[in-house]
């Protein structure tokens, strides 16, 4: 990424909104993670009511993402160990899909801020979840405005074998294999915000959907994001991540300046244990 004016990180949690949509990625993947355990964290119970509060809240962080420049927001709903799982969540999975991605409330919100908002299932079709994907389609088909998809992947074989149909059925690129399954271009995405354990999965990081992507897995479950959170992760996204250069002279040899950071440095994905959860150990800043 080019970046023909560089802001300090300062500049940029108080830049407009117009501006920093200049150095944002088209797509972004959106896999957020806890958010039973954000709902614990708030006193509320796995039931409908935590249902309503999340589903509320996917709403508000989809919205903050879309307002710096977004146009396509892939998001993972149900993951393929819903779908083995035993509980409140794995019998009312389908009843809270249908209410709160396309639920009337729902609904009214897409078109008041003119989304297009598509469901699509990574694998053989499930009838409740066709009906809720042909929902979405109906009611967002004349949006102007940004995309967001709700991706729900049943299981990798699955997955794999929708992929596989594509290009069996005539797609001989990424794009038009995305085109045939998706329905539509989605430009590749180019970061990943998730949660939890720096854990890349197919359900996550479909691989038709980039090519190379900037990941983030940010600590504070459910759909947190707030304005100053975002606004830090597409800093460094912009500024901070893109080290390349065509000349590389000298390059190297610019790590000597900071050897201790180099030949001391942290193994990044190793944590601990809170209670049943993981989380990251504590890495000191370099000397």
């Amino acid at each position: 990424m080019i970046v023909n004016s560089r802001l300090s990180l300062e500049e940029f949690l108080t830049a407009p909104a117009e501006e920093i949509a200049q150095v944002v990625p088209a797509t972004m993947l959106y896999a957020a993670g806890g958010t039973r355990r954000a709902a614990a964290l708030q006193g509320i119970p796995s039931g409908d009511k935590y249902a309503y509060w999340s589903f509320s809240r996917m709403l508000k962080s989809s919205k903050l993402i879309f307002r710096f420049g977004v146009r396509c927001l892939i998001a993972a709903v149900g993951r393929p160990q819903i779908f083995t799982e035993r509980g409140i969540v794995r019998d009312r999975f389908f009843d809270w899909m249908k209410w709160g991605l396309a639920g009337p409330e729902s609904l009214d919100y897409y078109q008041s801020a003119n989304w297009r908002v598509r469901l699509v299932v990574a694998g053989d079709p499930i009838p409740e979840l066709t009906d809720i994907a042909a929902t979405l389609e109906e009611a967002t088909r004349a949006a102007t405005g940004p995309n967001l998809w709700f991706l729900t992947t049943v299981d990798y074989d699955n997955l794999w074998s929708w992929i596989g149909k594509a290009f069996a059925n005539g797609a001989r690129t990424r794009a038009e294999a995305v085109r045939a399954l998706f329905g539509a271009d989605i430009p590749p995405a180019k970061l990943l915000l998730s949660f939890g354990k720096p854990l890349v999965a197919l359900d996550h990081l479909p691989p038709l959907l980039y090519e190379e992507i900037q990941c983030y897995w940010t600590q504070r479950p459910g759909y947190s994001l707030t304005e100053h959170e975002l606004r830090t992760i597409l800093y460094d996204y912009a500024y901070l991540r893109p080290t390349w250069r065509q000349d590389k002279t000298g390059r190297a040899e610019e790590a000597l300046l900071h050897r201790t950071a180099w030949e001391h440095g942290p193994t990044i994905g190793l944590g601990m244990r809170l209670g049943p959860f993981w989380y990251p150990a504590p890495i000191d800043p370099p000397t």
